[in-house]
């Protein structure tokens, strides 16, 4: 009994070491992300980061759901891929890329506050996601909210300077809402 509770232990602790190791290595890449001077030094590293994100998961199981929910996007069948991101959050709620990968199909699906309660929960467990505010401001001007908009595109440019997107999304808001940018 003594060994099987050394195992275990042993097991839960490399687990733990896995998560925290590639969370550093996430930190770290957003850092480097934040210093990018030009979208094409910054390209590589934003390309590292979507691989760490969505192949955080603990196990076969949530590697399987992630992947089987990413086919089902691809192919356009949405229901199925809301279904699987679901199960994955429901087997590891702190899977933010999950979190964020249903947020962009309820998006998609015109879900908008739907889509809003799980992008909240992304930038609660990944306050630099770029992904997750890029959508969240997409999300403000469907709704109609184009001063919560700009406020989220400013908060992504800080995160990722050298995003064109971002940018013009900037300029042409503050132009529509009537904000002097000299």
């Amino acid at each position: 009994m003594k060994r099987s509770k050394i195992i275990l232990f042993g097991a839960i602790w490399l687990m733990i070491a896995s998560l925290v190791n590639a969370s550093s290595k996430t930190q770290k890449l957003l850092d480097q992300l934040e210093r990018a001077q030009s979208m094409e030094e910054a390209a590589p590293i934003v390309d590292k980061i979507w691989k760490e994100w969505t192949s955080a998961h603990k196990d076969s199981d949530e590697e399987y759901l992630m992947a089987e929910g990413l086919v089902a996007m691809s192919e356009g069948n949405l229901d199925r891929a809301e279904n699987l991101f679901t199960k994955l959050i429901e087997a590891n709620p702190n899977f933010t890329e999950a979190w964020n990968k249903r947020a962009t199909l309820r998006f998609i699906l015109w879900d908008f506050e739907g889509s809003l309660e799980d992008v909240e929960k992304v930038l609660t467990l990944e306050p630099r996601h770029f992904g997750a505010l890029s959508g969240l401001g997409m999300i403000y001007l469907r709704m109609g909210d184009p001063e919560r908009a700009l406020k989220v595109y400013e908060d992504l440019v800080n995160i990722f300077p050298s995003n064109i997107d971002a940018i013009q999304k900037i300029i042409t808001l503050k132009n529509y809402l009537g904000i002097n940018t000299l």
